[in-house]
């Protein structure tokens, strides 16, 4: 194990609060469903559940390995580091995406600051927490959660006498191709990404705990779910329009010209929920690269993985809208091998060959 930190079951739910609801913030993958997001985001927490379902599964089938050890377990070695190469490279795409996505997103509140200025603040930030292990990833995310579920209630609470419920009416008129692609969309990019914690798991105190943060998936799912017909309430037709909905929805709030751009909390919890987000993909990359070239720590590729994630994210799009339209269309079908092929075939392989066998000593 390179990692000697541990982590209770209710800090890995935190965790999986803030993968799930980091980029929800400023976007969420529905335009299909049109003013119907909100129930697409309901509808996509049966398939994020299933996809949950299946890599704590595997992780429960081997407690004391991470994603690295249980690909070389069942594949063998060669096919084995392989798989796991592929995993490493989605975890840093992952990372970059999201990088770009903060950077965009606060380009267009600071229009005279370079790009290069975010990103390199981030990934920086990140990699002092990765250099620190998952323990303090998990006690920061600890912090983060409860100022973010106030945050959201509270600007509910003011918004209530700018929403029109009709705008969510009525629920029939968006055509079932187009409210399953949304579905699918927001599977992927907000709970199928969850995947990562196969990197996380080992290093959870009681690993058959791992399945109480199937309440974050729940309490997640009801806060997007709200915020999205919040959203729509507000901003009308509008609203499947607008490019960062949830910060243009705050920006409504005027309450006597004293309280209002209220919008500034928003950009700061999307900043906190990144950095989380970031860190442990992060920290998933550079672990599992340490496990597979067998190096003794993992603290050294810290830094050239920071440079790595960097420059991906720069060459990756060239605009916000261009990530929004990949995040849309391609990379729901571009994630499902790993988010639920991968994790999935694996497990039925390590079933038929019956893994992990028993251990000597101990009777059957």
């Amino acid at each position: 194990m390179l990692e000697k930190g541990k982590i209770s079951a209710v800090q890995l739910a935190y965790v999986v609060f803030i993968l799930i609801t980091s980029l929800s913030v400023i976007f969420v993958p529905a335009q299909p469903a049109k003013h119907l997001a909100w129930l697409a985001l309901l509808g996509a927490l049966g398939e994020g559940l299933l996809f949950f379902y299946v890599c704590t599964t595997l992780a429960q089938k081997f407690p004391d390995k991470t994603l690295i050890g249980i690909n070389d377990a069942v594949f063998g070695p060669l096919l084995g580091k392989l798989v796991s190469l592929a995993f490493l490279w989605y975890f840093i795409q992952i990372a970059s995406y999201n990088l770009r996505a903060i950077a965009d997103f606060f380009a267009t509140l600071f229009p005279e600051t370079p790009i290069v200025v975010f990103l390199l603040f981030l990934v920086l930030t990140s990699a002092s927490a990765v250099r620190n292990g998952i323990e303090v990833i998990a006690r920061c995310s600890v912090l983060i959660v409860p100022l973010l579920i106030f945050n959201y209630l509270f600007d509910d609470i003011l918004l209530i006498k700018d929403m029109d419920f009709s705008s969510l009416l009525p629920l029939g008129d968006v055509p079932l191709t187009d409210f399953l692609k949304s579905v699918h969309a927001i599977n992927s990019v907000q709970y199928g990404e969850t995947v990562v914690l196969l990197m996380v798991y080992p290093f959870l105190s009681n690993i058959k705990k791992a399945r109480v943060s199937v309440a974050a998936f729940i309490i997640a799912a009801a806060l997007m779910a709200g915020s999205a017909a919040r959203n729509t309430a507000v901003l009308g037709s509008l609203g499947p329009i607008t490019t960062y909905t949830t910060f243009q929805t705050i920006r409504v709030i005027n309450i006597g010209e004293f309280l209002t751009r209220l919008e500034i909390l928003i950009a700061v919890a999307f900043i906190f929920m990144a950095f989380i987000k970031i860190s442990v993909f992060y920290y998933a990359s550079v672990l599992g690269l340490a496990q597979l070239l067998k190096l003794r720590t993992y603290l050294p590729l810290v830094l050239p993985s920071a440079v790595l994630i960097t420059v991906f994210s720069i060459i990756n799009f060239t605009s916000a809208i261009e990530a929004m339209h990949f995040t849309s269309e391609t990379y729901p079908y571009y994630s499902l091998p790993f988010q639920i092929g991968l994790p999935l075939f694996t497990l039925v392989i390590a079933k038929v060959r019956g893994l992990p066998g028993k251990k000597k000593g101990l009777s059957p």
